[in-house]
């Protein structure tokens, strides 16, 4: 708690300095949003003092007309809250703790919880506090990069506060709130505003829960606790994807044990089919994700219609289907496939920028190994998926499953950036056991930024992680990371950083610049590989 409390205090500090050196009058707004967001954290964190200053201070602004703030005006008007944080801000010290790598199994079941909120040391107390509980967080303070993530990675559970620079929470709120409603993600709205009208406002909008600031902490985890298990629960009764209306993974091993054992007993063929729509994050950076959403709900509906009576579809995540397909060969299969491939290639999509048509690719493979498990067929099938994007997309590949796969495909490149030999060698093994049995990945290692930005290994056209260290002699992480968002491809790019620091404006700074995660030593493998897992599934 200490720690967070000197962070806050060292952020006002800051924010008095950036207001005096720049000498001109501040808005209305921005002094209210600095009062706002320290009201709400500085009661969360123990600060009561500040928070009941705070908040008189806010409410001597409500019977104010608004007006731009002189840098006399304001100094006055906030010289009792000056006082106070100076009494309490100490002398700080800067040590880097060597991070503890443990070898644990990896968990792929935490929750995974999405905060958004533009105060960085309240984001920061949050993460923290619930990834004590072993839970997996993604924090943002950008509202765009919250809508992202709330699309691409499916988390279990929505915090949010409706006092945000770049928009409003209920904006936020109204984006996805078709969503919520069809996919069930538990929603908590956290604010300083408490009124009535503006809880009603956020449940009509979807939210399940208003939390006032300063927050109780244990309260907070009690009703995110119960939210869990309420979703937990419809998710092991529900075996239909709310979004396309096919089946979803939890019915997927069932079914196929099913359909195998008819396949046995009757002595048929039976297909798999892996089918993935071509350039379909394209669709969301370029229309928005309620098109993509719409584009989903269609390609399913399609598939569906065209399919055999007795196949089966199923949405295995994102823009990925698997396609089940009893009594078929491989090769009647594959001409189905095409066949459909063709027609769907030949609809329009309509969106407010503009008309546009799209493509899929698949993979398909007999299963004629019974005592092979269902998770081989499918990596076979995503194999020959993957071959039919290398060979330009909109194409159908059937498996060779008398190729050699010594050498198979890489689908993600990871570099680790750390200057201590070591650290990198764990690291490398740690993102090893992360992919293990999954997918392919091609690791680099290199010491510092320089010798990353001057390799051309990152130059193709495959998604990348990127494991930064945050503190490194030459080019520090922040600069690479930097460095990095400003590179014309940058989307491609996923980083996670990794910081030792009590200094946490290096956190504050890493999320300000666009950093996917980050992670404070000391940390365990298993902490570490369960973020890349949920990181990738998004990138791929």
């Amino acid at each position: 708690m200490i720690k967070y409390r000197d962070t806050l205090l060292t952020n006002i500090h800051k924010q008095i300095e950036t207001w005096y050196d720049q000498e001109v009058p501040i808005s209305h707004d921005d002094l209210y949003r600095f009062l706002h967001s320290l009201n709400g954290t500085s009661g969360t964190i123990g600060l009561t003092d500040l928070s009941d200053l705070s908040r008189l201070l806010l409410e001597q602004m409500d019977d104010m007309p608004a007006k731009k703030w002189p840098t006399s005006e304001w100094r006055a008007f906030l010289q009792e809250l000056i006082i106070l944080c100076c009494e309490k801000r100490p002398e700080r010290e800067v040590f880097f703790e060597a991070p503890t790598l443990r070898r644990e199994p990896p968990c792929e079941q935490q929750p995974l919880v999405l905060i958004l909120d533009d105060d960085v040391t309240l984001l920061m107390y949050l993460k923290e506090y619930l990834e004590k509980r072993n839970w997996s967080v993604i924090a943002t303070v950008y509202p765009h990069k919250a809508l992202d993530y709330f699309h691409d990675m499916n988390p279990d559970c929505f915090i949010l506060d409706l006092n945000i620079p770049e928009t409003d929470g209920f904006q936020v709120m109204q984006t996805i709130s078709e969503k919520i409603k069809k996919q069930y993600v538990p929603t908590t709205i956290i604010s300083i505003d408490c009124q009535r009208e503006t809880r009603l406002h956020a449940y009509r909008l979807g939210a399940d829960d208003v939390m006032c600031k300063p927050l109780d902490m244990e309260e907070l985890v009690v009703r995110l606790e119960r939210q869990l298990r309420r979703k937990s629960w419809m998710n092991s009764i529900l075996f239909l994807d709310e979004l396309t209306g096919v089946n979803n993974r939890n019915s997927f091993v069932d079914t196929y044990q099913r359909l195998l054992s008819d396949a046995q007993r009757t002595s048929t063929p039976f297909s798999l089919a892996f089918l993935d729509i071509d350039f379909f994050k394209g669709v969301n950076d370029t229309y928005g994700h309620l098109i993509g959403d719409e584009v989903l709900a269609r390609f399913a509906a399609f598939i569906g219609q065209s399919a055999e009576k007795q196949d089966v579809l199923f949405r295995y995540g994102g823009e990925e289907f698997i396609l089940l397909m009893p009594r078929t060969t491989v090769q009647t299969g594959k001409a189905r496939l095409e066949q459909m491939l063709s027609a769907f290639c030949s609809l329009i999509f309509d969106a407010p920028a503009g008309m546009f048509s799209l493509s899929f690719s698949g993979g398909i493979v007999q299963v004629d190994d019974p005592q092979q498990p269902h998770t081989y067929w499918i990596e076979e099938a995503d194999t020959a998926l993957y071959a039919a994007k290398n060979a330009g997309r909109r194409r159908i590949q059937a498996a060779l499953l008398t190729e050699t796969h010594d050498s198979p495909k890489v689908k993600l490149k990871v570099a680790i950036i750390d200057d201590d030999p070591m650290i990198r060698v764990m690291l490398a093994d740690s993102v090893k056991a992360s992919f293990d049995g999954w997918i392919h990945v091609d690791i680099q290692a290199y010491e510092e930024g320089a010798a990353f930005f001057a390799s051309t290994w990152h130059q193709g056209q495959e998604p990348y992680l990127v494991i930064l260290d945050g503190l490194m002699p030459q080019m520090d992480g922040l600069e690479v990371l930097q460095k990095i968002r400003n590179l014309p491809n940058a989307k491609k790019y996923t980083v996670i950083m990794l910081t030792g620091r009590t200094e946490e404006q290096d956190i504050v700074r890493a999320l300000q610049l666009g950093a996917d995660d980050y992670m404070t030593k000391p940390f365990s493998t298993r902490e570490l590989e369960a973020r890349i897992t949920r990181l990738v599934k998004r990138m791929l």
